[in-house]
């Protein structure tokens, strides 16, 4: 126990030390083309957080950094029937494009989710684009962190 509270106290101080000596990124612009205000804030909530876990300082200023992010395809696409006849299982796919000044990342997945009736509205698909991101965002900090 000793020893997992001192790695975790050392882990802890590595982070504070790099977001001190960090490079300032601004992200300047998030293109999505489509109507889904949720995308939005998820995805700019996820790219912020993964800068400031990879040890950069988001400021929007002079000599910063502009970092911009592209959705390039989200869409729904139909995988099962309901004995009602109706669509009720749906895969999330969802990709998009990570611009620095000096370097291009690309992120896809593919998320399945339900959706037992029309009560729930969109929280399963909110659901389903929170853990689309969660399996990207290892990898999103592991980029950002080697360049």
């Amino acid at each position: 126990m000793e020893g997992k509270a001192i790695l975790k106290g050392l882990i802890f101080g590595l982070v504070l030390f790099q977001t001190a000596i960090g490079k300032e990124v601004c992200l300047s612009e998030l293109k999505n083309p489509y109507p889904d205000d949720y995308l939005d804030y998820a995805l700019r909530r996820t790219v912020e957080r993964a800068f400031l876990q990879a040890g950069e300082r988001l400021r929007c200023g002079e000599g910063s950094e502009k970092v911009i992010v592209e959705v390039l395809e989200y869409k729904d696409i139909p995988t099962g029937l309901s004995p009602f006849q109706r669509v009720n299982s749906y895969n999330l796919f969802l990709s998009f494009e990570l611009k620095t000044q000096s370097k291009s990342y690309k992120y896809s997945v593919a998320v399945p989710y339900f959706l037992p009736s029309g009560e729930q509205g969109d929280l399963p698909k909110r659901s389903a684009l929170e853990d689309a991101l969660g399996i990207i965002y290892p990898k999103l900090i592991e980029d950002l962190i080697r360049r």
